[in-house]
């Protein structure tokens, strides 16, 4: 691949990281563990985003205070709801 091609994808998914920052500031208090979960949607494109990006899947482990529900097949959600400062941390 060549360097201008890598530059190009790494800006824009510099980009797409940015936007959903932006999104986690912008939701508002009230809407945050509503009926949508938006707490829940960052939550778990940060955890996926962080396990993709890992050296390896096989002994992954999230940074503190998040954990591994994520993992469960069964799909459990979180133990609790996570901050908006925790996902934006």
């Amino acid at each position: 691949m060549d360097q201008f091609l890598k530059e190009t994808l790494w800006h824009q998914f510099g980009a797409s990281i940015d936007m959903l920052g932006n999104a986690l500031e912008a939701c508002p208090d009230e809407l945050w563990d509503k009926e949508s979960q938006f707490w829940y949607i960052g939550y778990h494109t940060l955890f996926y985003l962080d396990y993709y990006l890992s050296e390896t899947t096989e002994n992954f482990l999230p940074p503190e205070p998040f954990t591994l529900p994520e993992l469960d097949p069964s799909e459990a959600m979180p133990d609790r709801t996570y901050t908006k400062e925790e996902l934006l941390t």
